[in-house]
């Protein structure tokens, strides 16, 4: 996969992550000067071995007719870490429970972590709530690595449900919204098939313009809340058995979280 590409899905996936997160609707499109300052974001990974350029895109909302954007925020406490020693520090920076395994069952390792500023923006880009986002990169040897993505829950009013996830599963009286996504990059010129408008209007199918050629990939994703912290595990190249890897590591963070 392209560092093109990764930056792409990750841009889409943190987005709908954020407005599940926030609880509330999609509106228009924040400004390209927003956009531009939020392309500078995300999972550190470059530091650790993969050369990976990850950016948060736009995202806006409305809230009673109030259009809002979230994106990235400079804050004092952003960081990156190479040990999860570090976490009674980070839960007091960020200001929630982290429950970042150091290992699990299935051999992915911890590998790095960072602590990302991020804030709620209004109609003039004033800032109307900022918080932090936790970053948190798994690595195993022979297999790609996976990302866990921290966030407070934002309760903030005028909210709408969040899209339907591909499936539904409850472990220990926790839900987990499971989406198996699939990405298809596409030449800048291409036109869309009848088969892919039914695919968009089925869900979890999305377009990426700008590739050379088609490539077609799957992403999965488990997403769940621990208190008020949103938790979300991504596979950036799923096969038949991500949903399932992602559903026993979520289990783990559960079970860890409950100690």
């Amino acid at each position: 996969m392209s560092r093109k590409q990764l930056s792409e899905i990750i841009s889409c996936l943190d987005d709908r992550h954020i407005a599940e997160a926030i609880r509330y609707s999609p509106g228009d499109a924040a400004s390209p000067e927003r956009i531009e300052h939020m392309k500078r974001k995300r999972i550190f990974t470059i530091a650790f071995a993969a050369a990976l350029v990850l950016a948060l895109g736009a995202a806006a909302y409305g809230i009673s007719g109030i259009p809002r954007s979230t994106g990235t925020h400079n804050m004092p406490r952003v960081a990156e870490y190479t040990s999860l020693s570090e976490l009674p520090k980070i839960e007091k920076d960020v200001g929630y429970p982290v429950t970042a395994p150091e290992r699990f069952s299935n051999g992915y390792a911890f590998k790095g972590l960072r602590v990302n500023g991020q804030a709620v923006f209004g109609e003039d880009n004033e800032v109307l709530r900022e918080y932090y986002g936790v970053s948190v990169t798994y690595t195993k040897d022979g297999e790609q690595d996976l990302y866990l993505e921290l966030s407070p829950v934002l309760r903030l009013e005028g909210g709408t449900p969040p899209r339907e996830p591909s499936e539904r599963r409850e472990l220990n009286g926790v839900e987990l919204r499971l989406n198996l996504d699939h990405y298809k990059f596409v030449p800048a010129d291409y036109e869309k098939t009848q088969a892919d408008l039914a695919s968009e209007a089925a869900g979890h199918y999305f377009l990426s313009y700008g590739e050379d050629e088609i490539q077609e990939r799957e992403i999965a994703s488990a997403e769940f809340e621990l208190g008020d912290v949103v938790y979300l595990l991504m596979d950036m190249d799923a096969d038949a058995a991500a949903l399932d890897t992602l559903v026993g590591m979520a289990q783990e963070i559960i079970e860890a979280a409950a100690e």
